[in-house]
């Protein structure tokens, strides 16, 4: 399945500021806890500013390839290719100390094909774990509450909302942030370009 992801990201402070906009929002839904493995053949996918991830979210798992396009403003604009995978698949690569990507699936041969390369080698280069907050707060807008778990322990707190109308959605969370105090900021890194560097340092 292939779709454009036009996505709102904006980056809280802190966990205190995350709980208050948590609980500041309206029409809960559910919250998810997300374990991410992405998986790359020597930079070749980053280097054409794509991003091949496995997604372990029990009793689903998905594999992904995301294809960049612009950023402004905290809005990120991308192609988006996923396909189910069977979960005691996902958990077998998961238990592996480093994960090499062998799965007969649709979205590695369209991998290939973009970048242009038999990625031979697709090897897990890194790690998150993400607790997700769901929250529909009116009709056609979903928000999305992240706090990401990073190797050392290092923790990142954002605010995502998908949809047409980014405007829109920065409006209505800018107003609720104000209400209680909290302070956004336009996202200038994805969790996983976010992943690399925190491993580079």
């Amino acid at each position: 399945m292939s779709f454009r992801e036009l996505e709102l990201k904006l980056a809280i402070d802190s966990a205190l500021d995350y709980q208050r906009l948590c609980e500041a929002l309206p029409g809960f839904e559910e919250e998810k806890n997300q374990r991410n493995i992405y998986f790359d053949d020597q930079r070749q996918l980053a280097g054409r500013r794509m991003m091949l991830r496995l997604r372990i979210e029990p009793p689903s798992a998905w594999l992904t390839l995301k294809i960049a396009s612009s950023r402004r403003e905290g809005v990120f604009d991308s192609e988006e290719i996923e396909e189910a995978v069977a979960l005691d698949l996902a958990l077998a690569l998961e238990a592996e100390s480093r994960a090499i990507l062998r799965i007969d699936a649709a979205v590695v041969e369209e991998s290939r094909t973009r970048c242009e390369s038999p990625l031979e080698n697709l090897v897990e280069w890194g790690r998150i774990e993400n607790r997700r907050r769901c929250y529909r707060v009116a009709s056609g807008l979903q928000v999305e509450m992240d706090e990401t778990r990073f190797p050392g322990g290092v923790l990142r707190w954002e605010v995502e909302a998908e949809g047409d109308t980014p405007s829109l959605a920065r409006e209505f969370l800018d107003r609720i942030a104000m209400e209680v105090g909290v302070t956004l900021q336009s996202q200038t890194q994805t969790k996983s370009q976010f992943l690399a560097e925190n491993l580079r340092n």
